[in-house]
């Protein structure tokens, strides 16, 4: 069985999937480094080809990853915006319905309020070092906020440890 962690960027699906892999003893793919490693540097290919053009190669990139690890379990952190974007709302859609037929997906927030997660998934973004504008990031964490509520076989509200939120997975699975 595959597990997705989803979520905004700075939700913790990376640092959580890893140590979430190692306790049920799946295997664990990061969608963001693989995107890095098979196709190009987010950034760069982001300025070069644009937004829908990346959200296209990710997409083509997540089915080949479930190709390969079908037989495998897997436990995936999925990028921010794969199932939460205005922007070509087929292939969210698309990626959406993947997603449901390959397993179940794992909402990973810091908090139900808006105000809460949003001040707290921003803080983290930007401590990144991206360069990133509070103002774009608070916008768009706000605009994608409904939409993620709306995700999630399992939702994980927490702003605790990696540790506590892979045990309070470990429950709610």
């Amino acid at each position: 069985m595959h597990l997705f962690l989803i979520g905004p960027g700075g939700a913790g699906k990376s640092t959580v999937g890893e140590k979430l892999a190692v306790r049920l003893g799946y295997a664990f793919v990061d969608l963001d480094a693989q995107f890095c490693e098979r196709v190009a540097n987010i950034r760069e290919y982001l300025k070069s080809d644009g937004y829908e053009a990346y959200l296209e190669q990710n997409a083509a990139l997540f089915d080949a990853l479930l190709l390969e690890r079908c037989q495998q379990n897997v436990v995936f952190a999925l990028s921010s915006g794969f199932l939460a974007t205005d922007i070509r709302p087929d292939i969210v859609e698309r990626n959406r319905q993947r997603v449901r037929e390959s397993g179940r997906s794992i909402l990973l927030m810091p908090s139900k309020d808006v105000d809460v997660a949003c001040g707290c998934i921003v803080t983290r973004q930007l401590k990144r070092g991206f360069g990133l504008i509070r103002d774009k990031e608070e916008s768009r964490f706000r605009q994608r906020f409904p939409d993620y509520m709306a995700l999630g076989d399992i939702q994980i509200f927490a702003m605790g440890s990696p540790e506590v939120i892979v045990h309070n997975i470990m429950v709610a699975l």
